[in-house]
């Protein structure tokens, strides 16, 4: 039987643990190694608009592995060693494994002069955001009749649907935002086109100001420093400029690209080590496969049985974003649509996922 190791807070999932809780009962060893506290990214843009609590967002990796049967390790990963069979780690003795599942959580792609700032939020790690809802929160009470002037670096599907949420948490604490939407290209370039107009139309229906080919360079001070020179001032700042991989995965030597992200072949396999695998928001496969749960839970129980892992599936799940006016869009590779059934498909998983 083989002693299976499960490294980052993307395990801590309860529908990945309870198929994966399988393997364990068939007689395989199961360990995961993560921080406890972990968090639902699909409770952030919900606690955003201000309709669910920020302890919504919070879960129990401990409570869970131990709930699964699994062996927990509250640690953060700082090496591995493939060659060896070995998981180095920061605060216990190494750990050894015969098959390896990788899902560590993001960061943010770095931004000069956004680290240590005290107005400047990120969109990785999740709790970032949680700090800004509470800061939003705060000047919309202190300061009822004053407009928080928001800026966002970034203009894909994470940015424009977290300004939407925004948006609607200002006219629920009864405050005003000013957003200004700063992108390296066009936005909104992964849906479809049509799709992509109407949130545009939304968001401009809020006066959000909206630049394509404004790419934010630095922040200096209380200003977005954009690649022309020009600067934008802010009372916040997100940066949502895209994922990027924590550190320990170039330190292993694993195939990563220019943002850190993990690389993986199309069964979602690290390149070089076949009882390696991967998935989640860290992790980018090599043929543009979709690195999910199901096909990595799938993966490691075919890895597990001595039989061939089976290609991860090219699309990833549908997007569903609350447009605030009564209504959401749902687009799934070239289809998509907007209305009100999308915004009760929307309800009814984030129920499941925070019931």
């Amino acid at each position: 039987m083989s002693r299976i190791l499960l490294l980052g807070g993307g395990h801590a999932r309860p529908p990945l643990l309870h198929r994966l809780a399988r393997l364990k009962r068939a007689g395989h060893d199961l360990g995961l190694v993560a921080p406890a506290s972990q968090f639902w990214a699909e409770a952030i843009p919900p606690i955003l608009a201000g309709r669910v609590d920020p302890a919504a967002a919070s879960l129990d990796a401990a409570a869970m592995a131990t709930r699964h049967g699994l062996y927990f390790f509250d640690d953060d990963i700082t090496r591995i060693d493939p060659a060896a069979g070995q998981v180095h780690r920061r605060q216990g003795e190494p750990l050894g494994f015969d098959l390896l599942s990788i899902a560590p959580t993001a960061l943010t792609r770095p931004l000069p002069g956004t680290g240590d700032h005290p107005r400047c939020f990120s969109t990785r790690p999740l709790p970032r955001l949680l700090a800004l809802h509470k800061a939003l929160v705060e000047r919309f009470r202190q300061h009822p009749g004053r407009a928080v002037a928001l800026t966002i670096a970034g203009g894909g599907i994470t940015a424009c649907g977290l300004a939407l949420a925004m948006i609607a948490l200002a006219a629920r604490e009864g405050g005003h935002i000013a957003i200004t939407i700063l992108t390296r290209g066009r936005l909104l370039t992964r849906l479809p086109e049509p799709a992509g107009v109407r949130l545009i139309e939304a968001l401009a229906a809020h006066g959000t100001i909206l630049q394509e080919m404004a790419p934010v360079l630095r922040v200096e001070g209380n200003e977005a420093v954009l690649e022309g020179g020009d600067r934008i001032a802010f009372d916040l700042f997100l940066n949502a400029t895209g994922a990027a991989g924590p550190g320990w995965l170039r330190d292993s030597g694993l195939a990563v690209d220019a943002d850190g992200l993990l690389r993986t072949d199309a069964h979602l396999s690290v390149p070089g080590f076949g009882r390696i695998v991967a998935a989640g928001e860290a992790v980018r496969p090599t043929d543009g496969q979709h690195p999910g749960w199901s096909a990595l839970a799938a993966n490691i129980t075919a890895l597990a049985g001595s039989r061939p892992p089976h290609p991860a599936p090219q699309q990833p799940p549908p997007c569903l974003i609350d447009v605030g006016d009564g209504t959401a869009l749902a687009a799934w590779g070239r289809w998509w649509t907007l209305g009100g059934p999308a915004l009760w498909a929307l309800r009814w998983l984030e129920g499941r996922w925070l019931l």
